[in-house]
């Protein structure tokens, strides 16, 4: 049987997600991408399942989502930030977006526009060292990079808690999903059953990921606990159709796409 080819960020917050699959590598293979290359690895059939960015979902067609699992935040994330240079929020002219994020993205046009009526340009972020040159108004950096970044000399916008003062709801930064014609018996249960364990773990994540990261271990055992949510319940999933509905309104999505659940 061919082994079950799962695409996933490189990031702390997705490795409880996986952190069960070590022990099933004859059966499983992890490949890891950033959220930006993901959807065209499962597009071209590199990759069974992945953890999709939602804006990646709106924007495609013939995929499912795979009920029962996010990577969410409830307010504060802390790896999804907005990092100004600008001397005042209204004085942001240029804004820099991470080239690594899609949904991110999305949700920082949605942010200055919505909650602080900026239309700025945006224009791509290469290479995150370069944050401290200046060269834009405004910074998009997501992901582990997001928590290492010196904060000195920046007003800094938590971009989940910016959506949860906007919508009052989550926000549903990537979901699992497949092709819909695929056919992957009992793919909802082991996903489920993956992260139920890999939470039972989290100490030893939190461990594990603060010396990969040169970070102290409480900040990794907090983000992974408090900041960061796994579930995809009924709160999560109005937050994925008002974020659908904000980017439709600003033109980055296209009319008429539904949520649709793989049913196996």
């Amino acid at each position: 049987m061919a082994k079950l080819k799962i695409g996933v960020v490189p990031y702390m917050n997705a490795k409880p997600f996986i952190y069960g699959f070590q022990e099933k590598a004859d059966k499983i293979d992890i490949v890891y991408g950033v959220p930006s290359a993901l959807p065209q690895m499962l597009e071209n059939d590199e990759l069974d399942i992945i953890l999709m960015p939602s804006i990646g979902y709106f924007r495609g067609a013939g995929y499912k989502i795979i009920p029962g699992s996010s990577i969410a935040s409830n307010g504060l994330v802390e790896s999804v930030k907005l990092f100004i240079k600008a001397p005042s929020i209204n004085k942001i002219r240029t804004v820099a977006l991470d080239k690594d994020s899609l949904t991110s993205c999305v949700l920082t046009k949605i942010i200055l526009s919505k909650r602080h009526s900026l239309k700025p340009e945006y224009i791509t972020l290469y290479d995150k060292r370069k944050i401290y040159n200046g060269y834009a108004d405004a910074f998009l950096v997501i992901g582990d990079d997001a928590m290492k970044v010196r904060e000195e000399g920046f007003t800094i916008l938590d971009l989940g808690q910016e959506w949860y003062e906007l919508v009052g709801l989550p926000f549903v930064y990537a979901v699992w999903v497949t092709k819909s014609e695929s056919q992957l018996q009992g793919i909802s249960e082991l996903l489920i059953d993956a992260k139920k364990y890999g939470l039972k773990f989290v100490n030893e994540i939190a461990d594990t990921e603060a010396e990969r990261l040169k970070m102290g271990k409480n900040r990794c055992l907090w983000y992974l606990k408090e900041s960061i949510k796994y579930n995809l319940g009924e709160q999560e999933i109005r937050g994925l159709k008002s974020f659908y509905d904000y980017a439709l309104e600003i033109g980055e999505v296209r009319e008429g796409v539904e949520i649709e659940f793989y049913n196996e």
